[in-house]
């Protein structure tokens, strides 16, 4: 199997009790960002399927994606992960993409398999594309909620983020869903108490498609793929994965990253408040809501409002996070405004290489000083 050479190696398991909260997503985000300013190479990291709808931009760092009547096409990542920070770049169907569904989603495979989904359920023109996400463990779905997006994903590249980590009970051990930097979605692990089963054993690969889905994907199916404007193309960049790939040692891996400190699991006071913003304003559907269906709540749905106990509006994660009330987002919920660091474009991250570098080395430096090397 062809190896991820994009992968960072694990150099916090000397100094993580000695390195702040700052320094520890400093480092996170300047570390990403050099990845996306030098460019990756998607062709190293995703195999392709139905190489005629298919393709690598001729300097490999986009996936173009596309779907005819002929079919869709896929993409699937070389390593297997448990438990990580996941990003991917993604420019959805621009135009009438009615009928179609456009995916970045996690999976094992099996009866009893477990996944991570992000779905763009397609829609006609100047109609807003519904962002739905689902989670699968030990073979159990029906986890669907849906939102509307605060901006235009066929327009530019725009940021999808999993933080996934093993820890502590209820609240902090959790899946969180980002788009562009903002909360959207927690699921916690609640497994203990519930005895529904949470995705904590199985490597998942990372996947990408593009496909048919008008049976169900835009108004319950009532409105139909226009195969005259095919090809759908959806375009796929800037793959960013710091996680572990080894089943047997994933929690000791874990347990030394970044994205499992105690900092990180939770959601702080600002985070919730842009969560339940996205609630407020965008969201459509939620599965914990939906009582017919279910004939009930579901039982972890009782689980998944977050608290901030582990800071407080003093705290540094607090003051250093945006709040809703500042968040250009919020002042007017039909009107977004500019994104959060993490998408900035490829151009902008560039021009600031030379100084993405030398504050990577200040940050090494930092580290290697604290850890006595």
């Amino acid at each position: 199997m062809k190896r991820n050479r994009h992968l960072i190696p694990s150099v916090w398991s000397r100094t993580l009790p000695e390195v702040g909260l700052v320094t520890l997503l400093a480092a996170a985000i300047v570390i990403w960002s050099a990845n996306v300013a030098l460019g990756e190479d998607m062709s190293a990291l995703f195999a392709l399927s139905s190489p005629g709808r298919s393709t690598f931009t001729t300097d490999n760092q986009e996936v173009l994606l596309g779907l005819n009547q002929e079919g869709g096409s896929g993409l699937s990542s070389y390593s297997q992960y448990l438990f990580g920070y996941f990003n991917m770049r993604v420019k959805m169907i621009p135009g009438n993409s009615a009928g179609t569904v456009t995916t970045f989603y996690f999976t094992s495979f099996g009866d009893a398999h477990d996944e991570l989904d992000f779905e763009f359920l397609g829609n006609v023109t100047g109609q807003p594309i519904i962002l739905q996400t689902n989670i699968y463990a030990s073979g159990k779905g029906d986890r669907e909620q849906r939102i509307f997006l605060w901006f235009d994903p066929t327009l530019d590249f725009h940021n999808y983020t999993i933080l996934w980590n093993p820890q502590q009970v209820v609240l902090p051990k959790h899946y969180r869903f980002y788009v562009d930097g903002v909360p959207i979605r927690v699921y916690p692990n609640v497994e203990a108490a519930t005895g529904v089963p949470y995705l904590k054993s199985q490597l998942m690969y990372a996947m990408g498609t593009i496909w048919d889905g008008d049976s169900w994907a835009t108004e319950g199916g009532r409105v139909k793929i226009d195969w005259d404007n095919a090809p759908f193309i959806a375009s796929y960049r800037d793959y960013f994965a710091d996680a572990c790939t080894d089943n047997d040692a994933s929690t000791t891996c874990a347990m030394a990253k970044w994205w499992s400190q105690p900092q990180l699991q939770a959601l702080d006071d600002s985070l919730i408040g842009q969560l339940d913003w996205v609630k407020k304003n965008y969201m459509v559907y939620d599965y914990c809501n939906d009582y017919a269906r279910f004939n009930g709540t579901p039982p972890e749905c009782a689980y998944t409002r977050p608290t901030s106990i582990l800071y407080n509006t003093n705290s540094s994660l607090s003051s250093s996070a945006p709040s809703p009330t500042s968040s250009p987002f919020s002042v007017n919920p039909s009107s977004p405004g500019p994104s959060p660091v993490l998408s900035m474009s490829s151009r902008t991250l560039k021009y600031a290489q030379p100084i993405i570098l030398l504050s990577t080395s200040l940050i090494i430096l930092h580290i290697s000083m604290q850890a006595g090397f």
